[in-house]
């Protein structure tokens, strides 16, 4: 049930103070995602544990729950402009696989003109110099996730792509602002992704997103923001161009992180190869 439904129900059961620790939510709702218990408590003038107990009369197990169906509630999601896209699967025209490669091509010069150099440094400046590096995303997402670590291990920038949801959470536990995470997610506002978002950034971890162009709620969260071009609507019947913009990017990202240092980056690309080389049969 989402959070509105949440508060038309439940909000008589509220007392004086759960409903002006509500209400100031309701007025302060684009800032929200910086807030703690305990900063809402002192804004509400009111205790941490009232904040946690209007949370858990609206229906949630605890105030995490609740701010997560809250934020994604008030998220205002622009879609662009596109022109007419066609489904190669539920198309029942004959050209199946040209009609596919058509929409590839399509979506990669939509991509280009996204490009942004300036913010692809910025990223790939972050990512070379952190402590740890961890990338997550779900479903077809992961997929391009496991495809930026290994690029970056091949240069020996020890990442860890995720695609579970409980291990995110576990590894997001453990970082700090020496640390990266990088989210890959076409929508930009699946539950778990963005549970994991404002985990990284209570822990105040630089966090990179591979997001669609538009507004979402993962690219708010964000220090820096890359974007992919998708010609898919949210119903698809398998995730065609969406992925390949995202590797598109994730090409880029990792073609500035080996420039930073061109000459290491070639020497452990050899010294990989040489290990290849070596254990090939």
């Amino acid at each position: 049930m989402s959070v509105m439904l949440n508060m038309l129900k439940y909000k008589e059961d509220l007392s004086m103070t759960e409903r002006a620790v509500l209400e100031y939510l309701i007025e302060n709702k684009e800032t929200l995602k910086d807030f703690s218990v305990e900063k809402i408590a002192e804004a509400a003038y009111t205790s941490p544990a009232s904040v946690v107990r209007m949370c858990k009369k609206l229906g949630y197990h605890g105030f995490k729950d609740f701010k997560i169906d809250f934020i994604l509630a008030n998220a205002k999601v622009e879609i662009p402009e596109q022109s007419e896209y066609t489904d190669v699967i539920l198309n029942k025209d004959s050209n199946y696989g040209q009609s596919a490669i058509e929409n590839n091509i399509r979506v990669l010069e939509d991509t280009l003109k996204l490009y942004d150099e300036k913010t692809l440094q910025k990223a790939a400046e972050k990512i070379m110099t952190a402590r740890k590096i961890l990338i997550f995303g779900k479903g077809s997402s992961y997929l391009v996730c496991k495809d930026l670590e290994m690029k970056l291990r091949r240069i020996n920038k020890f990442a860890i792509a995720q695609g579970e949801s409980h291990e995110q959470l576990v590894d997001a536990t453990f970082i700090n602002n020496k640390d990266v995470v990088i989210f890959i997610s076409n929508s930009g506002k699946t539950k778990e992704i963005v549970s994991a978002a404002l985990l990284a950034r209570e822990n105040k971890a630089a966090i990179i997103s591979i997001v669609k162009l538009g507004a979402s709620l993962l690219a708010d969260l964000s220090d820096l923001t890359l974007y992919t071009s998708t010609l898919e609507g949210e119903f698809r019947s398998a995730a065609m161009t969406s992925r390949i913009s995202q590797l598109c990017v994730v090409d880029a990202l990792f073609a500035n992180c080996a420039h930073i240092n061109i000459e290491r980056s070639v020497e452990k690309l050899e010294m990989t190869f040489e290990t290849f080389k070596r254990y090939r049969r």
